[in-house]
């Protein structure tokens, strides 16, 4: 029976291990390989990724019938129809993590501080629209304007921090449980 402290021993098939019987503990390469859990956990992440594709499609499709069919208002509905496409963005760059994680179960963060940034630039955006259109002391959404400028400020110092840590983990790659890079 080999001991704990034998190279490779996790990676060694359980009959190498000394393991047997149904009560064993499997190790988490084991449960990689395609055990239930494993398939229920894919078949999840999966299901996932499927609803953000769909949620990505009906608000893209969306926004461009409300664009079309809304001329009247047309700075009002050139800017839902940003706002529409900034959301699908996001959408997608999750599912793509999410897809990047079903595949080589590494866990990317860089795509996160990607989708922190993108949603902070839609919230200046949409802040930035409600100062344009305001008149008065209050804005379209009812809120006061040194409220919105806060707000504004807040998005923006957002977007500065984690721009300074894409910036910063830019060398770094996550590479798959174990190291190899598989």
């Amino acid at each position: 029976m080999p001991s704990k402290s034998d190279p490779g021993l996790e990676d060694a098939p359980p009959e190498d291990r000394g393991v047997a019987g149904a009560g064993r503990i499997w190790s988490w390469p084991e449960i990689r390989r395609g055990t239930p859990l494993r398939v229920f956990i894919d078949l999840i992440q999966y299901g996932v990724a499927v609803v953000l594709v769909v949620l990505a499609a009906v608000v893209l499709v969306r926004s461009f019938i409300d664009f079309i069919s809304s001329w009247s208002g047309y700075p009002q509905t050139l800017i839902s129809a940003v706002d529409g496409v900034l959301v699908v963005i996001i959408l997608v760059d999750i599912m793509r993590t999410v897809l990047t994680h079903l595949e080589g179960w590494a866990f990317p963060f860089r795509p996160f501080l990607v989708i922190g940034i993108i949603a902070a630039v839609r919230d200046i955006l949409a802040v930035s629209t409600r100062l344009t259109l305001s008149s008065g002391g209050t804005t379209a959404g009812g809120a006061s304007i040194p409220q919105s400028l806060m707000e504004l400020g807040t998005s923006t110092g957002v977007v500065l921090v984690l721009a300074v840590a894409l910036f910063l983990t830019r060398g770094q790659d996550v590479a798959p449980e174990g190291g190899s890079g598989r």
